[in-house]
């Protein structure tokens, strides 16, 4: 069976793709045993970046366009509202001293948030979804919202607690799952990049020490997220709607 005809088999290698990019700038970051927290997050922008260009590169080699992969314009719809405001919600939590937070730090900050937006919803929005949408559209949502939540295993390899990896694991198949939506919905991948970014930003501006308000905003985001995936799959597939939806080409 040859690879390109075998979207599962390129939806796990991409999987494994979007750990090479983080890993390489982790490898860096112990070998120059590098502590400054600006400096960190330059090293994983640079190399997230590179990873972007290379997926970039992919798509363009790929039989599909960029318009295909969803890089197309969307509308403004209510829904996006309560998913601002549910993640403003965590700055309840308090705002981080790390690194002095300094302007440079927030600027370093913003430049990674923005590049891991591009780069994991390129590989799993826009190829993995993609690909997998020749099995079907309900595969191709379940399945890179799956391959996402598990790519966040990754993170106990760097010591991670594990109950929170858990949750992380389960917050993260959560969020992949209604970026799915949004993109079969919109057939566009430019909100769910802009959210990506936008909760990552929030995340490391935020404490994000384990004590219960931390876990509590986790776990109120997980249940937005819940009401947010039913609303979505009940618009997608009605039975009206499921007729409209045989021909998966035309989402993303």
């Amino acid at each position: 069976m040859k690879m390109k005809n075998s979207p599962i088999l390129l939806s796990l290698l991409f999987t494994v793709l979007a750990l090479v990019f983080p890993a390489i700038a982790g490898t860096i970051i112990t070998i120059k045993n590098i502590s400054s927290l600006s400096s960190i997050f330059l090293i994983q922008f640079i190399s997230t970046a590179a990873g972007v260009l290379v997926i970039l590169g992919i798509m363009k080699k790929s039989k599909f366009s960029f318009r295909d992969f969803g890089f197309r314009r969307f509308k403004a719809e209510a829904w996006m509202a309560v998913i601002v405001i549910s993640e403003l919600i965590a700055f309840f939590n308090g705002i981080t001293d790390k690194d002095g937070f300094s302007a440079q730090y927030v600027f370093i900050l913003l430049l990674f948030v923005i590049a891991v937006g591009f780069c994991e919803e390129l590989i799993f929005r826009g190829l993995i979804f993609k690909y997998l949408s020749a099995k079907g559209l309900k595969v191709a949502i379940l399945g890179s919202s799956i391959l996402f939540g598990i790519g966040h295993l990754a993170n106990l390899a760097s010591g991670a607690d594990f109950l929170m990896t858990l949750l992380q694991v389960t917050y993260a198949f959560l969020f992949g799952l209604v970026c799915a939506e949004i993109v079969a919905k919109t057939k566009s991948i430019i909100f769910p990049i802009v959210w990506h970014a936008m909760h990552d930003f929030i995340a490391f501006l935020t404490d994000s020490e384990p004590n219960v308000l931390a876990v509590s905003i986790y776990v109120f985001h997980c249940i937005v997220l819940i009401g947010l995936a039913i609303y979505f799959w009940r618009a997608l597939f009605t039975k009206k709607d499921s007729m409209k939806l045989k021909n998966t080409e035309s989402y993303v």
